[in-house]
């Protein structure tokens, strides 16, 4: 969403709005700022292209990331059809409180 007034003015920072013709100039420069941008990434592929064609990078690979990065197990966790229970099992361990600090 491209912002129509200037900031400046919106925030106080500036007593007067902004007149016709700064709005203008200000979409003429994100026109340009687009159209800039635009061939600067067309000019970035065909020179990756061309030095993949000399053989002087290699193409980059594709990696499939499946998961987060700090999970132990990725993809789908395999469930058994025996449930899984720890209650006539557990013991609880023995606790004792620290002694009177005075």
């Amino acid at each position: 969403m491209s912002c129509l007034f200037p900031l400046a003015w919106i925030r106080g920072r500036r007593k007067q709005p902004p007149t016709i013709e700064e709005l203008l100039q200000n979409e003429r420069y994100r026109e340009q700022i687009k159209i800039r941008a635009s061939e600067a990434e067309e000019r970035d592929e065909a020179l990756q292209a061309k030095e993949h064609e000399e053989g002087l990078v290699a193409q980059p690979v594709q990696t499939q990331v499946k998961g987060h990065a700090s999970a132990t197990q990725f993809g789908q966790t395999e469930f058994s059809e025996d449930p899984v229970s720890t209650a006539n099992k557990f013991q609880p361990g023995s606790w004792t409180p620290p002694g009177n600090i005075k």
